[in-house]
């Protein structure tokens, strides 16, 4: 049942009584019509109902409210559907006598009961409401309801919640909140200093060494210059595409030196994305790893960190390299687009020394703190991890190649106690926590995230492996910063998270940005109404997307509170509302695009390469809960010549791991609505056959290869996995990567490095280097060890 709140009274005085009658009038329905609309209207942007029940005329009738219609229709259609047969004439009022002292919910508990009082011989009167439980206020229906009467043509989710002097409180409120811009400067400039002001200060850890900031920058100069003598300079991009390494943190300053942007790219990138990004970014030079052969098709000079004798004489007579300006772009991120095509953020050298110097101040890493650097170059936060503690005197420590997604490798790396600063994904975070057996962390003050909302389930665990450490769930985009943060370890523990919360919220305004709920026409919304997250920020908003002049202009538009001429005002496509106590809350999306493992997913992008595969007619793309609740994309086919198999494999040759689907659903047609676009709600979840036609092939040719299909087949959740099949095809991803050698280790006592599971993702590769493994492990065992390890090992494969 549903639970109204006492009936509430709207006084209308005679100048608003007024503008109601005469709009009734113009409608031909009576005023408590115009006043029942106002009343949906102004529900519906609070709790996003469509569908309302409306008692006007003592019988209820259905209305459907949506941001489209406009006010002026919405009052035909709540008349229309009124059960009243006649018209009063005007004064176009519904009287009664003086409003009961204690009213009553009406009769259908979900219905919205509307009763307009006009005292005989007056010109104002009360709207007396009987509603739903909420927090709609009667302030935000007569703003709605003035706003509504002054533009009756005004759509629904344009119309103003809040008066002027409110909507200019909340703006205010949020552009006093911000810190004031610093003075510009490029990227790289900090580290300089601290380079020279400290050579001897060790700047990068890594397995084997040690890096001073003397030799890191010195490193850099040599390979900068080279750079410039190839070519490389402002606004000429430079792709990189090395694994975690020292040569990667030279290579990346040494671009920036030279005043290029970099491109990031990653070696598990399908040759096909690769040569899409390289050809969008219109890179000038690949940097890469010795013996890394040329793009096929792209004229691009590939360059190594090391030089050879030619090169080594280029760089001894390299002209002066060309200055470099805040304003020059420092780097430019690809990330998933809803034209099938990713674009490119860019960014210049102003907001990401913005975003690098507003980390290193906010967490203090400086000299004796060790950032823990293991996220993909791929992502912007890789920048983060290296460039902020260097900014600030602090050192980095490297972790693995893909050791990103080795449980039992950021374990010893986070039990040695000297890392002070990590980030997770949250859903990294979760296996984490998972997999991480008993292991305590308390050497690590700051936990962050960012890339997905933080479930509140998690906070425990945090608290319990990382002790007293913060944990921060950042809250930004590639195209601004880290620009809301919440902060805290329990639901319960002043962080303004209830206990039934499912996520944390998006917290609260931090540095220079301004973030905004904001509705469809740009205004102010009161507490609690949805909208869409909207930053400013001056000099902290990415430039915009690379020769996409369109897209940039539709999301950063000019801002219509300004602080400076010319300022600019980021859409985020986020929806969020603000909570009484300040904080934002993060409510979803306005469009399809969604966050898997923190990666940006445009499903129209997955689409518009499935609908290039063979035989496929026509396909969707669709984002659902897999068995362990994580996020996975199911891909909806019809083509009656599909062959899923060979559909995956396309896919595979042409999307990252994170856009590639999980299952695929073979249909007849896709469901459509009414009006014969794609109804998504009525695509169906996958079956168990649908499950099952992914994997098929040939079977196990030893005890190890069964007992690691049988593993597959529990992580990924099918019901048959073949020796030979690809993880990533299966849809396999870096979390899926992380349950697998966890698994490992425990079944046969090693550690398999994560890295040399990648270059042959399939349970054959992955059981011929368990074995070499094991191999090396005996070899290194006694007589009676290595026996001991054998006759378990035996046991093991017989039973499977």
């Amino acid at each position: 049942m549903t639970t109204h709140r006492p009936a509430v009274r709207l006084p209308l005085p005679p100048d608003l009584m007024a503008r109601v009658a005469a709009l009734a009038r113009k409608g031909g329905c009576p005023a408590d019509t115009v006043v029942a609309a106002a009343v949906a209207a102004t529900l519906f942007r609070y709790d996003r109902v469509e569908e309302r029940r409306l008692i006007t005329g003592g019988t209820p009738s259905a209305v459907r409210v949506t941001d489209a219609v406009c006010f002026t229709d919405l009052v035909a259609q709540v008349h229309s559907a009124s059960p009243v047969p006649t018209v009063p004439t005007a004064p176009a009022v519904s009287t009664a006598p003086a409003v009961p002292t204690t009213p009553s919910a009406p009769a259908v508990q979900d219905a919205v009961q509307v009763v307009l009082h006009t005292p005989p011989g007056t010109e104002e009167a009360t709207a007396e409401i009987a509603a739903p439980a909420g927090q709609w206020t009667p302030a935000a229906l007569e703003s709605l309801l003035r706003h509504a009467l002054a533009e009756p043509a005004t759509r629904v989710g344009s119309l103003r919640l809040l008066s002027a002097e409110q909507a200019a409180a909340r703006i205010a409120a949020t552009d006093a909140g911000a810190a004031a811009a610093p003075v510009p400067h490029p990227l790289h400039r900090p580290f300089e200093e601290q380079a020279a002001r400290h050579p001897d200060r060790v700047a990068l850890l890594t397995a084997d060494d040690t890096v001073t900031y003397g030799e890191l920058d010195a490193r850099a100069e040599r390979f900068a210059d080279r750079l410039a003598a190839l070519g490389a300079g402002p606004e000429r991009p430079v792709a990189l595409q090395l694994r975690r390494s020292t040569e990667l943190v030279v290579a990346l300053l040494a671009v920036l030196k030279c005043g290029a942007p970099f491109v990031p790219l990653d070696d598990r990138m399908p040759p096909e994305r690769i040569r899409t990004v390289l050809s969008s970014a219109r890179a000038q030079l690949l940097v890469s790893a010795p013996g890394t052969r040329a793009v096929d098709g792209l004229d691009i000079p590939c360059v190594t960190e090391q030089p050879d004798a030619e090169t080594a004489d280029s760089a001894e007579r390299a002209p002066a390299r060309a200055p470099v300006h805040p304003h020059n772009a420092a780097f430019i991120y690809f990330t998933s687009g809803s034209t099938g095509v990713p674009k490119g953020v860019v960014t210049d050298h102003t907001c990401a020394a913005i975003r690098v110097d507003w980390t290193a101040q906010y967490y203090d890493l400086g000299p004796g703190t060790v950032t823990l650097h293991k996220t993909p170059l791929i992502f912007d936060v890789a920048v983060i991890e290296i460039l902020a503690p260097l900014s600030a005197g602090g050192s980095v420590r490297l972790a693995e190649p893909h050791g990103e997604g080795d449980v039992a490798h950021l374990v010893d790396l986070l039990t040695r106690g000297e890392v002070t600063f990590v980030h997770f994904v949250p859903s990294m975070l979760k296996v984490f926590l998972d997999e991480a057996g008993d292991a305590k962390f308390p050497g690590v003050r700051w936990v962050q995230t960012s890339g997905e909302a933080l479930p509140t389930r998690l906070l425990d665990g945090v608290r319990q492996r990382f002790g007293d450490a913060e944990i921060h769930s950042a809250y930004g985009q590639s195209e601004t910063c880290e620009l809301a943060v919440w902060a805290g370890r329990r639901p319960h523990l002043d962080t303004g998270v209830p206990p039934h919360a499912a996520h944390v919220p998006v917290g609260r305004q931090v540095g220079l940005y301004r973030p905004y709920v904001l509705d469809e026409a740009l205004q102010p919304v009161p507490d609690g109404v949805p909208g869409e997250i909207c930053v400013a920020g001056v000099g902290g908003l990415a430039r915009g997307y690379h020769h996409q002049p369109a897209l940039t202009a539709e999301r950063f538009v000019p801002h219509p509170y300004a602080l400076e001429p010319g300022e600019r005002l980021y859409r985020t496509g986020d929806l969020g509302a603000h909570a009484p106590d300040g904080q934002i809350l993060f409510l979803g999306r306005a469009d399809t695009q969604t966050k898997i493992r923190g990666a940006r997913v445009e499903p129209a992008e997955v689409e518009a390469v499935l609908a290039e595969g063979p035989g496929v007619r026509d396909c969707a793309v669709l984002v659902r809960p897999d068995e362990q609740g994580d996020a996975t994309l199911v891909g909806y086919v019809v083509g009656t010549d599909v062959d899923i198999e060979e559909l995956a494999r396309w896919a595979a040759e042409r999307l990252t791991s994170h856009l590639l689907p999980q299952v695929y659903v073979r249909m007849p047609a896709l469901p459509c609505t009414a009006s014969g676009k794609l109804d998504r709600a009525a695509l169906p979840a996958p079956t168990t056959e649908d499950r099952a036609a992914r994997g098929e092939g040939e079977r196990a040719q030893s005890h190890l290869e069964a007992e690691l299909c049988r593993l597959w087949s529990r992580v990924l959740a099918l019901p048959d996995v073949g020796p030979t099949d690809n993880f990533f095809s299966l849809g396999g991803n870096s979390l899926k990567v992380a349950q697998v050698m966890v698994r490992i280790s425990a079944l046969f006592g090693i550690r398999v490095p994560v890295s040399a599971f990648f270059e042959d993702p399939t349970v054959r590769g992955l059981a011929a280097l368990i074995e070499r493994t094991l191999g090396e492990l005996v070899g290194s065992m006694s007589e009676q060890e290595a026996a001991e390890r054998i006759e378990a090992l035996n046991a093991r494969g017989s039973g499977g």
